[in-house]
């Protein structure tokens, strides 16, 4: 039997005069001063040479939007320095009424300040032209601050849909204004190879005559849920290696390390198709797909191939970690290939693992791309499978390893001493509904996944020991492109989510527990996404009604005063309606009744079952106040958390 409680939905009262700006992601401390920095004609920047990238884009910044000339000299109104006693991406921000110092445990913590330091102006100040009519003032405050985690990551998939070097430099940037630091670039895939290699011309050639995109893969087209074509080539281009090594630098200067991704042994369809004396047969795929069961073969010729794309690939991305893939590799062709049980035996790997032998050689060959990029002093990174069946503890020290499939599996590898980074397929990939609701674009995952859900997700999970928990270097999340053909598609998939990704990452635990407060400072973040000219997801403010697993909690009845303005329109004649919206949670809300009060009496009564959660169910209520009705409003809800009391969520009043 359910036992009903009812929900007291407290009214959210917030100073604006006295409220810090929002900042996203939320910085350790702030403290607020009186007074307001202005920019003006006598505003300079200074800075040492060894700063001159991060002045020189501050600078950019002000002039282009505010008019004014924000020269760079040797002293300065806004002062720009390094101080090594703190922490390495950690940075200290004070503005008074004179002056503004950002000081940096580095240059990528001082290139930090000034992202902070932009979020105190107006929203205008992320656009490409000037807005002489804002107030280019600072509110006076001082700031101390720095990352929670080393990896703030986004994987963006350019191999099944290809982007246009101009949109991934604008990805960049809009990375960069979120403190993250981490561009995981998938490049190569069973549908297209997107990354020229010199020494093979053909992998890039061979998907190239086919179309970009095909109709049925629009995600917003109204007469149809949109479908991907696995194994069919994509063409839409591919990035020369002068087109890379401008994507590198402008990263480099951004302080974004760029993750390259050369899948192997598995998606590889068009690479086999190109080359297909590399595949385990020597012959083109026979399995014309996504997760085809042609994999690359580990016999001379395959292994030369792949040394020499790993060669090129690390001319041009000089970063610590190279991504290896490593998942969906269907092992049959490998246990029906005769040369290949023949090498499983000549490296004793039947006896190192029984029962998956070919699991063993999948991490046998990790290891040989690992120890090969490792003499150029990379470290390879590889999905949740390269640990899988017994290969953890087996795999090259250094590796860095992507968990995206179980907690436990991320556990465990941090406990064996190996890094890893959070790819959980439920809070972190991308390619899900943002929310329940009809007019959303098409996703390959139903969800939703909120904004909420990646904001709550627990870094540091039971299990985890004093060395694991130093081994957790962060999170990313996952951009894969099926059903995301065109670069407005990406952008409405990424944002406001990566938002949530960027304070999950950059802030403490401690400093994120009041989900209104994010979303309040979200709703306001949205105007510096629109001045990034990126095609978003608009986040309201958050209603002055919701509910909370505290709330659902409580043993007692709770009662709240309507709003004066919700209570004219009810004295008004006009009927009161309410919409529950679940936001995050396990469980959903089950509604039984609204009931509005009068003194403390019903008056007027909404008694039909409701639910609302990945599927909600009638969720909507309506309340008439009877005519000469007097006394004092207010609202009464019956309602129990289904299944339990992980549920959050608010309720929009449409008077």
């Amino acid at each position: 039997m359910k036992s009903f409680i009812f929900i007291w939905l407290p009214l959210a009262v917030i100073a604006a005069e006295t409220s810090p700006p929002a900042f996203i992601p939320l910085p350790a401390k702030v403290e607020l001063a009186q007074g307001r920095f202005q920019l003006n004609t006598s505003t300079t920047i200074a800075a040492s040479a060894d700063l001159s990238s991060e002045a020189n884009y501050l600078a950019s910044h002000l002039r282009k939007t505010s008019s004014l000339p924000i020269p760079i000299e040797n002293t300065g109104t806004i002062v720009l320095s390094i101080n090594t006693t703190l922490p390495n991406e950690g940075y200290q921000l004070n503005i008074t009424q004179s002056n503004v110092t950002i000081t940096g445990g580095s240059a990528a913590g001082v290139f930090y300040g000034i992202q902070t330091f932009l979020q105190t102006l107006p929203a205008a100040v992320y656009g490409q032209t000037a807005s002489p009519k804002a107030d280019w003032s600072a509110q006076a405050l001082r700031i101390e601050d720095a990352p929670m985690c080393s990896w703030r990551g986004v994987h963006l998939d350019s191999a099944r849909h290809f982007q246009p070097k101009a949109f991934v430099l604008k990805f960049l940037e809009s990375m960069a204004a979120q403190k993250l630091n981490r561009f995981h670039w998938h490049l190569v895939d069973s549908e297209g190879w997107r990354l020229e290699i010199k020494k093979y011309p053909l992998l890039t050639e061979v998907s190239q005559s086919s179309p970009a995109y095909y109709p049925e893969e629009i995600p917003t087209n109204p007469t149809f849920r949109a479908k991907y074509r696995y194994g069919y080539l994509h063409g839409g281009g591919y990035y020369t290696q002068e087109d890379v090594r401008e994507i590198v630098a402008r990263a480099k200067e951004l302080h974004i390390t760029i993750i390259p991704e050369i899948e192997f042994p598995g998606h590889a369809m068009a690479a086999m198709l190109a080359y297909p004396e590399i595949s385990t047969r020597g012959q083109s795929p026979k399995d014309i797909s996504n997760i085809t069961s042609d994999l690359i073969g580990v016999h001379p010729k395959a292994i030369q191939f792949l040394r020499d794309v790993l060669d090129e690939t690390m001319d041009l991305f000089p970063g610590e970690w190279i991504h290896f893939g490593g998942d969906e590799a269907p092992k049959g062709q490998w246990k029906s290939d005769a040369f290949t049980q023949q090498r499983i035996e000549e490296l004793g790997l039947r006896t190192i693992n029984p029962k998956a032998p070919e699991d063993a050689l999948q991490a046998w060959l990790f290891n040989e791309m690992s120890t090969h990029i490792a003499k150029r002093g990379r470290h390879a990174v590889g999905w949740e499978e390269i640990m899988h069946n017994g290969n953890l503890g087996r795999l090259a020290s250094g590796s860095v390893i992507m968990p995206w499939l179980s907690t436990g599996n991320a556990v465990a590898s941090a406990n064996a001493g190996y890094g890893i980074v959070y790819t959980s397929v439920g809070p972190f990939y991308l390619d899900s509904y943002q929310v329940a609701g009809a007019g959303e674009p098409s996703a390959l995952y139903t969800g939703p996944i909120t904004v909420e859900n990646i904001y709550r997700y627990n870094l540091f999970p039971a299990g985890l020991t004093e060395t694991g928990r130093k081994n957790v270097l962060g999170a990313q999340c996952q951009l894969w492109s099926e059903l995301m053909p065109r670069t407005d598609d990406i952008e409405y998939q990424a944002y406001p989510r990566l938002c949530a990704l960027a304070e999950l990452t950059w802030t403490a635990p401690e400093r994120r527990t009041d989900i209104p407060n994010f979303l309040q400072r979200l709703s306001q973040h949205g105007a510096r996404l629109t001045a990034l000219g990126l095609n978003h997801r608009r986040v309201a403010p958050p209603s002055q009604l919701g509910w909370t697993a505290e709330f659902l909690n409580a043993n007692k009845p709770w009662v709240v005063a309507l709003p004066e303005s919700t209570v004219e329109k009810l004295r008004q004649g006009k009927p009161l309606g309410l919409r529950f919206e679940y936001r995050d949670g396990q469980n959903g809300l089950d509604i039984q009744s609204v009931e509005l009060l009068a003194d403390g009496k019903p008056v007027a009564t909404d008694a039909h079952e409701g639910f609302t959660g990945t599927h909600p169910n009638k969720p909507d209520y309506l309340l008439t106040l009877p005519k000469n009705t007097s006394g004092s409003l207010t609202l009464r809800i019956k309602a129990n958390g289904s299944g339990g009391n992980d549920s959050r969520g608010e309720v929009v009043l449409k008077p």
